[in-house]
């Protein structure tokens, strides 16, 4: 069995095909989740969050732009 956390960034992947998704995992203060658009440039928005849950809330925010 695969790396919880990477199966939830593929699903996350998945349910937004137009985001590429990581986490970032700090020493101190814990995982951060990111996301940017696949097409992504300079001075265009990374999301971070403090979870999946917020992340998706984030891209959900994005998809109503």
């Amino acid at each position: 069995m695969g790396n919880p956390t990477d199966a939830i960034v593929a699903e996350l992947e998945r349910n937004w095909p137009n985001y590429q998704v990581w986490v970032v995992h700090r020493a101190v203060g814990g995982a951060v989740w990111c996301a940017r658009r696949w097409d992504w440039q300079p001075g265009q928005p990374v999301l971070n969050a403090y979870s999946a849950k917020e992340l998706t809330e984030y891209l959900e925010e994005q998809a109503e732009r």
